[in-house]
């Protein structure tokens, strides 16, 4: 049986495609010990035919020894190739009796052998979350490719015939290739949230996007996409019970995935639908004889943030509830009142070489990721993908069923929809037609209104004159998805585009959580047949009589608390952020003035008005003024992407 043990979290693959001598052995032993930095295990290294490799294994060392570095011979496989792969398959028993293999050593050479049996479908025909690199030193050919749903990241650098691939940048800059910004790609993440997925922060660098295979000889390099949620398959059901039945079956096959070779479980538990759905399948997945550890961030307690029409800002007594339906969750309650922002930010930025986009919120995870790491906690599992999967709002449905021609359940569904009173006609045109319309046609019927602020007033830190000159805007004018809040047309396209953003570009920060604690993270809803399966469903199934989440919540009723499957609110996380930011508002206002005489910086970042908006800041919270918009994600993001780029580049690091 495959367990965790067998999985590698790094891959460094370094290799001239034209036959020539290696490029890379002065550096190599460099690269090697940029491999090896965080928690995480063994590296094992060696050479093959013009290329170079080695891994590192997920599981760490016992605490009385350092990390080794290994010369170990990295095995050929029968079709000619060398195979190293960072992440994991799942379900492989399952997996070898389906398409009748033998055992396999271990899990790259398992995918070897069913890419060498399936081809170029392997990859639509197994789940995991991993990362692979094939070498064919026969073809002078390099296979690469990503799953579906992977926080796997794959780092790509090709000069001429000499290419190397790894898990995380460091090593690439070890092999002599110089770490030099991106700005327009630094611009996208912190104007739109993300950017073209192919995209890395590095100039003379790619990454290889999640459903992607991508194949490099000495004629070039060719790109494919063999998976999108826009292309899943329609599923249609006789009877409302069978969407709940295939999803809880898909959720317990999940669960049992990301469990697996798991020896002391822990979960990062809120009040919200997505973490405590995880939370009582894995309960149900373990047994009651079993412990699942969880952690749960609260507010400091001088803080006492106060509850809202649409929010709540404790999410501790929802826990709560939960614990005492299942007493095998061991909680953890904590506020993580020690962290000041950036702690641990310069140490996130070294083992990943990747910015971090909410640090304003990352406290908690920090905070949660260490406890589970000092109570023995093996995996740590989430919910991260929830939204785009089972618990889906279902508010694409008013243009679905309009472009559908269902007028009699839009108008129905229209009338009783519970967070819009306007009249029944601006309904009907804001909700079923405004998202069909272009971006262009939106922002014209937008200007003068008012409502829709600039993000450059509001959650962006870039200056907005930079934005423009740049060309930014026109590259990312087609996606009003983030930049102007708008809504979209389908349920595929708003699913595909979260779970694009979320693995792309957040997978680097989510394994550099990995390296800096030494705990293998694994979300649950991030299971490319359950959101295959969610995305099938048709929106009325999630939004029925005015009641949004419908199928999740007919999933969890009875299986969390009533005040969790029907709360209508909104957990806040970190929302005990004013009196955080009060109290780093002198240290923070320091760093700023700093970074505006960097002219490096200070092109890019509107410096003075993140200067202004936290120098003249009352120290409340009020949502009117859009306090949390402009100072937790415009300032929070701002001054760490400063950081970030000033560590890249090799510069004064705050």
């Amino acid at each position: 049986m495959y367990t965790s043990a067998n999985d590698d979290l790094l891959l460094l693959a370094a290799i001239d495609l034209s036959g020539g001598p290696e490029w890379f052995g002065a550096d190599w032993e460099r690269a090697l010990r940029a491999l090896a930095l965080g928690k995480a295990g063994d590296v094992l290294h060696g050479r093959a035919d013009g290329a170079a490799f080695a891994t590192r294994a997920e599981v760490r060392p016992g605490m009385a020894r350092p990390v080794r570095q290994r010369a170990h011979p990295f095995r050929l496989q029968p079709d000619g190739s060398y195979v190293l792969l960072a992440g994991r398959l799942h379900h492989a028993d399952e997996v070898c009796a389906r398409f009748g293999l033998s055992a396999q050593p271990d899990q790259a050479s398992l995918y070897a052998a069913l890419h060498a049996k399936l081809g170029e479908e392997c990859d639509r025909r197994i789940s995991g979350d991993y990362a692979v690199v094939q070498w064919w030193p026969s073809q002078r050919k390099v296979r690469l490719a990503r799953s579906p749903v992977a926080h796997a990241p794959l780092h790509v650098m090709r000069d001429g015939n000499r290419l190397v691939v790894c898990s995380v940048p460091g090593p690439i800059f070890a092999l002599g290739h110089q770490a030099r910004i991106d700005d327009a790609r630094v611009g996208g993440w912190l104007l739109s949230g993300c950017g073209p997925p192919d995209r890395s922060f590095y100039v003379g660098m790619t990454c290889l996007a999640c459903g992607t295979q991508e194949i490099h000889d000495p004629a070039g390099r060719s790109v494919r996409r063999f998976w999108s949620l826009r292309d899943a398959p329609d599923v249609r059901f006789k009877r409302d019970e069978d969407y709940v039945e295939a999803v809880e079956e898909q959720l317990r096959r999940a669960t049992a995935a990301m469990l697996a070779g798991a020896r002391s479980p822990g979960i990062m538990l809120s009040g919200g639908f997505d973490s405590q759905a995880v939370a009582s399948f894995a309960a149900e997945h373990l047994g009651p004889q079993a412990t699942l550890r969880s952690y749960t961030s609260v507010p400091a307690r001088e803080a006492s943030p106060e509850d809202r029409a649409t929010s709540f800002g404790d999410e501790g007594d929802h826990v709560r509830d939960l614990c005492a339906m299942y007493p095998q969750i061991k909680p953890t309650f904590f506020d993580a009142a020690n962290l000041r922002f950036g702690d641990r930010l310069n140490a996130m930025m070294l083992v990943s070489g990747w910015p971090v986009y909410n640090e304003t919120n990352a406290h908690w995870f920090h905070a949660g990721l260490e406890q589970a790491a000092a109570d023995g906690v093996d995996v740590v599992l989430t919910g991260d993908s929830g939204n785009a999967g089972f618990s889906y709002d279902g508010w694409t449905g008013f243009p679905t069923w309009l472009a559908e021609g269902k007028w009699r359940r839009l108008v129905r569904e229209l009338k009783a929809f519970p967070f819009d009173d306007r009249p029944l006609w601006r309904k009907f045109v804001s909700r079923a037609v405004m998202p069909h319309l272009p971006l262009s046609a939106k922002r014209r019927i937008d200007e003068g209104r008012g409502w829709r602020g600039s993000p450059f007033a509001s959650w962006s830190p870039l200056r907005a004159d930079w934005a423009r000159e740049s060309g930014l805007l026109d590259e990312v004018g087609d996606d009003g998805f983030t930049l102007y809040d708008y809504d979209v047309a389908t349920s595929r396209e708003w699913r595909d585009r979260i779970v694009t953003r979320s693995t792309n570009g957040g997978s680097e920060i989510l394994l550099g959580f990995e390296l800096l604690y030494g705990v293998p993270i694994r979300d649950v809803h991030a299971y490319a047949p359950l959101l295959e399966l969610c995305a099938g469903i048709p929106d009325e199934q999630y939004l029925r009589n005015g009641q949004d989440r419908w199928l999740g919540r007919r999933i969890l009723s009875g299986r969390v608390p009533e005040r969790v499957w029907k709360e209508l609110r909104m957990g806040r996380q970190a929302a005990d952020w004013p009196m955080r930011l009060q109290r780093d508002r002198e240290a923070m206002l320091d760093e700023l003035e700093s970074l505006n005489r960097d002219e490096r910086i200070a092109e890019v970042i509107d410096l003075p008005r993140l200067i202004k908006s936290l120098r003249e800041w009352d120290g409340q919270d009020n949502p009117q003024r859009g306090d949390s918009t402009r100072l937790v994600s415009a300032l929070g993001r701002g001054l760490s992407t400063a950081r970030f780029i000033r560590f890249a580049e090799g510069r004064n690091v705050a």
